[in-house]
């Protein structure tokens, strides 16, 4: 699949959308996957698709799927995320875990610390293929950046009792979301991560971060959009340039 690899590399280098057909997708799961780590040098984080109920009234899947993420899309504890270089991105609360020792069996051990924050969508897929799983997968889950603030310590039993959230953009009315959106929860989700991954070969390791899946359908973003996001009792903003 080196050359889907190159082709999608090279559409997010020029903001442009992929041109490739479903006769350029691999043919299964491994294929897929081998596609999307091709695209690596480093990974900072991965991010979770297919984990609450409109993902999967798309993609018809019955499994999470999940992409990598390059250390320079990672955006920690600032106020603004710079859209320069995403194509057509969305914005989707999120919780974000970050890995500890990712052998363990243990929540507390697995997970050092936990996160509020924004998975920014941005695949360079056609219109067409943006439904096809195999096509998600290739493309790093339409990987496009994170935004990770409010990090404190890991809190298994805040995660398991569930919670609410509210997301406004430019001051609207705001959406209401949950915890209990993404299936299983964020920690069902990267628990089903931790499954998957060594299956596809994954390289994950202490310090990544997972972005855990949608707590809320995602937005739309452009530049000078702000976003607030309330929840565990914090109101978070970010601001889009």
């Amino acid at each position: 699949m080196t050359s889907l690899s190159e082709t999608l590399l090279k559409a997010r280098e020029n903001q442009t959308i992929a041109q490739i057909s479903e006769d350029d997708l691999p043919r299964d799961h491994i294929q897929a996957y081998a596609c999307s780590l091709a695209q690596m040098e480093e990974i900072g984080a991965w991010k979770i698709g297919g984990a609450n109920p409109w993902s999967r009234s798309v993609f018809d899947n019955r499994e999470v799927f999940f992409g990598p993420l390059h250390p320079r899309e990672i955006f920690l504890e600032d106020d603004h995320l710079p859209l320069e270089g995403l194509v057509a991105p969305l914005a989707e609360p999120e919780v974000m875990l970050e890995i500890g020792d990712p052998r363990s069996d243990c929540m507390a051990e697995r997970f050092v610390r936990m996160a509020l924050g924004f998975e920014i969508p941005a695949t360079v897929l056609p219109e067409c293929l943006k439904p096809q799983f195999m096509a998600q997968i290739s493309d790093r889950g339409g990987a496009g950046a994170v935004w990770i603030s409010a990090i404190q310590p890991f809190d298994e039993d805040l995660l398991a009792h569930g919670f609410e959230i509210q997301l406004s953009k430019n001051a609207a009315a705001p959406v209401r979301g949950s915890s209990d959106n993404v299936i299983n929860g964020p920690l069902g989700a990267a628990e089903e991560f931790f499954r998957l991954a060594p299956k596809y070969d994954m390289p994950v390791a202490a310090g990544q971060w997972i972005a855990s899946g949608g707590l809320c359908p995602a937005l739309p973003v452009v530049s000078g959009d702000t976003l607030e996001l309330e929840a565990w009792g914090q109101v978070l903003r970010l601001r889009f340039s």
